[in-house]
């Protein structure tokens, strides 16, 4: 049986179970804190100037249907080079340049600002919603390449090995005997 506490000590023993918890409440609260951080992306200040027109939204509307045939075209690309070491990192640099010129047409079209339109013929909320539905699609596709990094890249990688093995096989000239 271990002998009983001094209770002298007791004052300390409690300062130090407080000092305890509040390192680990702290240490707690500093993930929460860069976790939601990480989640919501980064801070973008509020849209100001003037809103745009019904030409400067037709210029918009382009410009998106070019940025989501990009991200297509970009994640059928992937398929083909998927085999290569650094495609998955390639492909995380560019999915990070494209949600940054998305942002780039949202600030530019006024996607995100809150004041009606004084010309009256809308779009812009329409704009919005469609650009939604291609970021939306982007991170349907990203989660769908981190999982096949994190989970099938090894065999792709095996495949494409296995691939340029067979072709230096059939491409040597035979050996004579």
């Amino acid at each position: 049986m271990p002998p009983p506490r001094d209770p002298r000590y007791r004052p300390f023993r409690l300062a130090l179970w407080a000092l305890y918890f509040t390192v680990i409440a702290v240490a707690l609260a500093v993930v929460l804190t860069s976790i939601v951080r990480n989640l919501r992306g980064p801070h973008r200040p509020a849209a100001t100037g003037a809103l745009p027109t019904r030409a400067a939204l037709r210029v918009c509307v382009t410009e998106l249907e070019a940025l989501h045939a990009e991200q297509n075209h970009r994640a059928w690309r992937l398929a083909d080079e998927v085999g290569e070491g650094d495609a998955i990192a390639r492909w995380e640099i560019w999915a990070r340049e494209w949600e940054q010129r998305v942002d780039d047409l949202a600030d530019r079209c006024r996607l995100d600002a809150r004041d009606p339109d004084p010309q009256g013929f809308g779009g812009r909320e329409e704009l919005a919603q469609a650009r939604e539905a291609v970021l939306q699609v982007h991170r349907a596709y990203r989660a769908q390449v981190n999982r096949f990094a994190q989970e099938e890249a090894d065999l792709a990688r095996r495949a494409a090995q296995a691939l340029r093995q067979a072709q230096e096989a059939v491409s040597r000239p035979p050996e004579r005997g």
